[in-house]
Formats: C-alpha cells, structure tokens, sequence
C-alpha cells in the first residue's frame, strides 16, 4: 500500500506558516492555552474580586438586617464600612415619605495676603448639582447623591441644639466639612479659605388637593458654626 505523509481522517495537514492578522497577532485558536503565569493571575483577581463583593454585601446586610447578636457583635466594624458612603436613606418609602426640598449652601471666610480676611458670597452646592443632572442622559453618582446623603446623614446625628450624637455625628460634621471645603477652596477671592460654613433652606412640597393635608407649612432655615479648614479638608 501506498503511504502519504501528511494526510489522515480530517483530511490533508496543514503545514503552511501561521499568518497574524492585522494587529500582529495570531487568531486566538492558533496562539493555544494561556501560560500558567496568566491562569493564576486570572485565577487571583476573580478569588480577590469574589471575596470583596462577598464582604460588601455581608457587611450592608448586617447593617440593614434587624440587630442581631452578629450586627450587635460586630457593630462598630459595620457602622465604620457604611458610613458614610454607603449610608441608607428610607424617607423615600411610607409611612413617613420625604416631602420637601432641601437646599445646601456654603460660604468661606478668605484670609488675604495683607493679612485682612473676607467673608465670601453664599454658594449653593446643590443648585451646581442640578445643573450638572439637569438634561444629563447619565448624571454621575456624585451628583446625584453625595451632598444629599452627606447633609442627611448629619442632620440625623446631631440633636436639637447642633451637638453631634456620638461619633457618627462627629464623623458626618468632617464629611460635610470636607465636601463644603472641596467646593470652595482651596483659594478664593484671591486668599486662602480658613473656614467654611454651611446653610440649609428646607421649602415644603405642596400637597395634591385631594389628599386633605395643609399646605401652611412654613419654609424653614438653619445655618450651621463656622468650621476652621486645614490642607487635608481640601483633598
């Protein structure tokens, strides 16, 4: 029987050279299995990326679940992951829905070159972020939720007289802080910011006629201390 090299079942072998495409690289069939290096470098980023979003989610269940003798256990752990950005906000649900709007502004005490300092205008924080969502198809995150959450967030961990509730309080009186200074500073009016203070304008939704509610409630005003700033506040 005649014997021919290079032909079986499938047909003639292929022998010619591989050809690259025209990126200089060959098809992904023709270049084999990835090296081990890059198995175990893929291998680690999906085990690291798995057990980061298994933490997350553990550590937001505990903090929304009923408390527990986990959530108890390990609170302060908790709390210190959550807040402040990934705090909750349920005033958008009943019983007891949010119905108003609510208005942050901040101004900045200048100290100038000749060592004289200034008082500037009040800024309104929140009307720039409407007008960065304002007929923005994908308004970022930050817009949409960071001063709101931060202002939130520290009208519920102060009491009546402004004094911060515990540690969360002293925490969200830094975010707001730092959030007022970032918007401000850290050069303006031609001086350098040394302080910040905050204001807030609470103007009430009116409620549908058929729902039987007043409408009387007053607009509402508070404004906070001043706040001296440092070079961190401004990062």
């Amino acid at each position: 029987m005649e014997r021919h090299e290079g032909v079986g079942a499938a047909g003639p072998r292929d022998t010619a050279p591989r050809q690259p495409t025209a990126s200089g690289v060959l098809p992904p069939r023709l270049n084999g299995s990835w090296s081990r290096p890059a198995r175990l470098w893929l291998a680690t980023v999906i085990v690291v990326t798995a057990m980061a979003v298994t933490i997350h989610l553990l550590l937001l269940f505990l903090y929304l679940a009923p408390a527990n003798a986990i959530s108890k256990q390990h609170r302060e752990l908790v709390n210190s992951y959550v807040y402040p950005e990934f705090d909750q906000n349920w005033k958008l649900f009943a019983p007891n829905p949010l119905q108003g709007n609510i208005y942050v502004d901040a101004r900045a005490e200048v100290r100038l070159p000749d060592g004289s300092q200034r008082t500037s205008a009040w800024v309104p924080l929140t009307e720039q972020d409407i007008e960065r969502i304002r007929d923005n198809p994908a308004p970022s995150h930050a817009d949409q939720n960071l001063l709101r959450q931060a202002w939130d967030f520290y009208t519920r961990t102060h009491d009546a007289k402004g004094l911060p509730i515990g540690l969360q309080g002293q925490l969200a009186e830094v975010y707001v802080r730092r959030i007022a200074a970032s918007r401000l500073g850290p050069a303006l009016l031609g001086g350098q910011v040394v302080k910040v203070q905050l204001r807030s304008t609470y103007r009430p939704i009116a409620p549908p006629k058929w729902s039987g509610e007043s409408d009387d409630e007053p607009v509402t005003y508070q404004t906070l201390t001043w706040w001296p700033v440092s070079k961190e506040d401004f990062r």
